[in-house]
């Protein structure tokens, strides 16, 4: 999450139960919210471990189904409104929801307008559950009124997000039996192939060659920023390497401003920042996010990205900035911050695109530019197997795909491919980086080298709701049911 934190330290595998404060000792909040996310991991697995991957909630009558029941009338898919645990995670509709008005669905545009209709073949529908960040910006009843009417937020939340989406079913990819489990392990599979093995990413603080002697350490070896930073690699373009692009922020994309108006490639903001540290020059690179394209984000198809944007003027009086190309001209998300109601914020990146590098061999510790993506876009390729920089000696390495097994010699000849993989957009790593120490905070394995891991987020939990049937000639449709439903476990005393 884009929060303004210094580190996120919460680990699973380190088995805490709990945070202790001791007296006379500074408090930060990485130890608040490592609390937070040690109990929210305890329950979360308690429930998850009592009722399976997900069940909804139903009544104690029998004539009670729970929520999240789909049901498609002339065209309309609907659920209706209760209760749903997905891996732990409490989902509730607190009304019956239509696909195309479900509160956080802010449908992709394509699907938008081909119409309402729904896929005339059989398909199945799915609930995709995750987590975004609220903070004052887009929930302004957070901010406190007794420290001023534009005085400065404090806390930020997380919400969870549920969606509901749909996936067709072919005879190249059927749904073997209609049941939940079948259809759990069909989904999941679907979604493996379509993005592949999840992506891993190394950091590190760059040591030139001549650093054996601790004593005489070389002025660009290490972590050279002059204050402590949480970088953020998030994937920005999805899709396989060559096509990919990532942004990296250094105060992990905290850094978002309130869209006020938009008038062609003019912004007029409701404030251009507390300070420099956490403003907006020229040259900036920027992104127009809103609750819409949030949401949009995170539909389970590579697709296209919203460009990225570069400041070429800043108005301080006016709290205006000028963008290099208006945002109304963008295909993937025309008009994006045009609607006060989504929120629309101002949202600043810390990469500088450069030209293409030319000539670079690639290797450990290649110090080149990183090269941009397709022009316009303002986002960096993505380059698996060498070390790309930041900025002040930090350093990342996208891992390659493991190449596959060798084949049997007995075995008939055969090629086997190579492993495809396909980045997530919104897959994001944190890199703390500390003056201290001179580097970054980073798992190292047996060798000392920094360890390839997953990104920290998003995770996506997913469950199979209902098998819809192809239309008949009347246009009726029939659904199979394939949630798991738990009723209350208390019952009334039996009467004397």
């Amino acid at each position: 999450m884009q929060g303004d934190f210094s580190r996120v330290t919460f680990d699973p595998d380190r088995h805490f139960s709990a945070v202790l404060s001791q007296q006379g000792r500074v408090q930060l909040d990485s130890e608040i919210n490592e609390q937070t996310a040690i109990l929210q991991h305890y329950l979360r697995t308690l429930v998850a471990d009592v009722l399976g991957n997900a069940a909804c909630a139903a009544g104690p009558e029998e004539t009670d189904l729970g929520g999240f029941r789909v049901a498609v009338n002339d065209g309309v898919l609907t659920v209706t409104r209760g209760r749903m645990y997905v891996d732990g995670i409490l989902c509730e509709c607190e009304k019956d929801a239509e696909y195309w008005s479900q509160p956080d669905g802010h449908l992709d545009q394509e699907r938008e307008e081909a119409g309402e209709r729904l896929h005339e073949g059989a398909f199945l529908v799915y609930l995709r559950v995750w987590e975004r960040l609220v903070t004052a910006h887009e929930a302004p009843e957070l901010r406190e009124p007794a420290l001023g009417l534009h005085g400065p937020d404090t806390t930020a939340r997380a919400r969870v997000v549920w969606q509901i989406d749909w996936m067709p079913l072919s005879s190249e990819h059927p749904l073997p039996i209609p049941a939940p489990e079948t259809a759990s392990r069909w989904l999941a599979e679907e979604l493996t192939a379509r993005f592949g093995p999840r992506a891993k990413l190394a950091a590190r603080a760059r040591l030139t060659e001549d650093d054996t002697d601790p004593c005489d350490v070389a002025p660009d070896s290490g972590y050279r920023g002059p204050e402590n930073q949480l970088y953020r690699v998030e994937v920005h373009r999805g899709g396989p390497v060559g096509r990919a692009t990532f942004k990296w922020s250094r105060e992990n994309a905290s850094v978002v401003l309130p869209i006020r108006s938009v008038l062609g490639s003019t912004l007029e903001l409701d404030t251009l920042g507390r300070d420099s540290k956490l403003g907006l020059e020229t040259g900036d690179t920027v992104e127009i996010v809103d609750d819409a394209s949030v949401c949009r984000a995170a539909r389970d198809v590579a697709g296209k990205a919203p460009r990225l944007y570069r400041i070429t003027e800043v108005d301080h009086v006016g709290r205006r900035v000028v963008l290099d190309a208006d945002p109304a001209a963008d295909p993937q998300q025309p008009g994006l911050g045009i609607l006060p109601e989504r929120h629309p914020l101002l949202r600043r990146w810390d990469h500088r695109p450069t030209e293409p590098a030319t000539g670079s061999a690639g290797g450990t510790a290649d110090t080149g530019s990183v090269p941009t993506a397709a022009p316009g876009e303002g986002a960096l390729l993505i380059e698996e197997g060498r070390w790309l920089p930041l900025e002040d000696g930090i350093e990342v390495l996208f891992e390659p795909v493991p190449p596959p097994a060798p084949v049997d010699p007995g075995a008939p000849p055969a090629v086997p491919e190579p492993p495809q993989r396909s980045y997530r957009p919104g897959d994001y790593w944190l890199i703390p980086a500390r003056v201290v120490t001179g580097d970054v905070l980073w798992p190292a394995d047996a060798n000392g080298d920094p360890q390839r891991r997953e990104p920290h987020g998003i995770d996506y939990h997913y469950t199979p709701l209902a098998n819809v049937e192809q239309a008949e000639a009347d246009g009726a449709r029939t659904s199979e049911d394939l949630r798991k439903v738990f009723r209350p476990l208390a019952q009334p005393l039996p009467q004397a």
